[in-house]
């Protein structure tokens, strides 16, 4: 339930520059082992780290490429186990403990049998698939000829994660039910009878000019008859196998508690998604005190436009009146890309390093769009053609709310994700895992904080979309309380629906996604506050070290020097920065 099997992941890895020499052979070497690994294992992620060795592949998820995966991750965290940690330079401790963070990942994944659940309420192997023809390179007749096998390879990929699929229906191991209500417009919007309307047939719409006429006839026809012969029979048997099966068959109880050594895997994913060891408990707790805290800051919003009623009259207020809601998808993409280059103005103050990559802004994919967020960062490989993108969900406008878009797009674009994932790519130096690693409790902590970071930068002037702020930050304190409420206390989607709904402002479609998000990808949500606050916690610290020392920029710029970091590392990261800039 963490991922989908490894198609999901190739997705967004960047292209990597190779490290220099390290001292420590060891540690380096096991690295690289890994990678070689990696790219032998999973031909997408090879395709998408310049090897081209593999590019006609999707690869082989059978289960004895399980078995030896898990068993290479053993080897790997029991090597990795008898170094002498204590002898390592800092830099090449903080590489050894970020590999082990992410050799154990990987190993656990396999352990807990993940891969029995490779969906979740807003995503699958099967939407991952449909990145494929936005990501992958389309310069040669070649790359043409690879991704017609590729395509032509999906049928049998996804008899293989259907296999998965009825293990975990035999072993009770599945997504509950409801939240698979809906779930089928993510597989239906692929079964087409003309391959021209197919999302899989845009790379044959904008072919290289270089090509010969017949060059170009050939593929075409070549696509089309694996689009409709391949592509379109591998989707039409995932969605029989899902709403006659699967869906029929999935469990009717939404917490992870409830799965076979449900408890110990919520544990073990709440330290993967924060990177500490606190307890469900003592994040539960965490979530109480924030959600009372955000309260008085919006009961103060309330006080300044002169609101008479309580903060539950407020909401509905917000929920029913118009002129909060665009009334055109070209308005909330406008309203959204203005955000967004306003932002793009204010980066200098703030930053003292840019990335080169730019982004864009566009609406959710249709396929997407019903079960999807409201927006979503969509990032492309530094080498891609394809810049960036911030998603915007145009379905359902009257859903779409237009006080909480500045600190979306702050969150969303930059300098939220756009700016960080961008600025890793260029990182050079580093092993080459680290630099398409990404720890969520430092990234969407990260896109959190810049929501706040709005502030300094000028944004929300307007009382609304103050709140509109305030009610995002109230939406990731309820996530530390629902979370694991779901999880382990029991409580009931509607018990969700409802705590959302009356503590926040999202629209009501919101609170219901997003809930069914949470009960489908356990711990993850957990990752934003936890982050976020750790964040503002170190900065706190080095403006109290530092005084007029403190220097805004260079503290962005160090918390985003590493690439994505775990939380404690991060905080080893300030204290030199703060050591450092002392003897300046």
């Amino acid at each position: 339930m963490k991922r989908c099997l490894p198609l999901f992941l190739a997705v967004m890895v960047v292209a990597c520059t190779a490290p220099p020499p390290h001292p420590d052979r060891s540690l380096y070497t096991l690295i690289d082992e890994e990678w070689s690994f990696r790219i032998k294992e999973f031909p997408l992620f090879a395709t998408y780290n310049d090897d081209t060795t593999q590019n006609d592949r999707l690869g082989s998820y059978a289960p004895e490429d399980l078995v030896r995966r898990e068993k290479f991750y053993t080897t790997l965290l029991s090597n990795l186990n008898q170094l002498d940690r204590k002898s390592l330079s800092r830099e090449d401790l903080v590489n050894y403990d970020l590999f082990t963070f992410y050799t154990q990942e990987e190993l656990d994944y396999y352990l807990n049998k993940e891969y029995r659940i490779p969906i979740l309420a807003d995503d699958g192997f099967h939407i991952s698939f449909a990145y494929m023809p936005s990501s992958l390179p389309f310069f040669t007749e070649k790359d043409y000829r690879n991704y017609i096998e590729r395509l032509k390879a999906y049928p049998a990929y996804v008899d293989q994660n259907i296999h998965w699929m009825k293990q975990g229906l035999k072993d009770g191991f599945t997504m509950p039910k409801v939240v698979l209500n809906g779930y089928e417009v993510t597989i239906t919007s692929h079964i087409v009878t003309d391959a021209e309307q197919s999302l899989f047939f845009k790379p044959f719409q904008n072919m290289p000019a270089t090509f010969p006429a017949a060059t170009k006839e050939k593929l075409i026809a070549a696509g089309k008859e694996a689009i409709l012969k391949s592509v379109v029979p591998g989707y039409q048997t995932f969605l029989d196998f899902m709403t006659k099966e699967y869906i029929p068959g999935c469990r009717e109880t939404i917490g992870t508690s409830a799965l076979p050594g449900g408890e110990k895997y919520y544990q073990n994913r709440i330290h993967y998604y924060t990177t500490t060891n606190m307890t469900a408990d003592e994040v539960h707790a965490l979530g109480l005190k924030e959600v009372e805290r955000i309260k008085g800051e919006m009961m103060d919003v309330l006080k300044q436009v002169g609101f008479k009623g309580d903060l539950a009259a407020f909401i509905k207020f917000l929920r029913t009146d118009p002129r909060f809601y665009p009334k055109t998808a070209e308005e909330l993409l406008k309203d959204a890309s203005f955000i967004a280059k306003k932002m793009d103005g204010k980066l200098p103050s703030l930053f003292g390093k840019l990335p080169r990559q730019p982004y864009g802004v566009a609406p959710v994919p249709d396929h997407l769009a019903p079960k999807y967020t409201a927006g979503r960062y969509s990032g492309s490989p530094i080498k891609s053609t394809e810049a960036g993108h911030y998603w915007v969900n145009t379905y359902n406008l009257p859903s779409r709310t237009l006080y909480t878009l500045e600190a979306l797009t702050l969150h969303e674009a930059v300098p939220g994700h756009h700016l960080q994932g961008a600025l890793t790519q260029e990182l050079e130096n580093l092993p080459k895992f680290r630099q398409q690693m990404y720890i969520n409790t430092f990234g969407e902590g990260w896109g959190l904080y810049s929501e706040w970071l709005g502030i300094e930068a000028g944004f929300y002037q307007d009382p609304y979309s103050n709140f509109g702020r305030l009610t995002y930050e109230m939406w990731r304190a309820c996530r530390l309380v629902v979370d694991t409420g779901i999880h382990v206390k029991g409580w009931t989607r509607q018990q969700v629906i409802d705590y959302l709904a009356a503590n926040t402002a999202l629209s009501l479609h919101e609170c219901t996604t997003e809930t069914d998000r949470y009960i489908s990808w356990p711990g993850q949500a957990l990752a934003y506050k936890i982050g976020e606050l750790k964040i503002k916690e170190l900065r706190k610290k080095a403006e109290q070290a530092l005084g007029e020392k403190f220097d805004v920029r260079a503290f962005h710029d160090t918390v985003l020097s590493q690439g994505t970091v775990t939380l404690p590392i991060l905080e080893d990261m300030i204290n030199a920065f703060i050591e450092t800039s002392k003897k300046k």
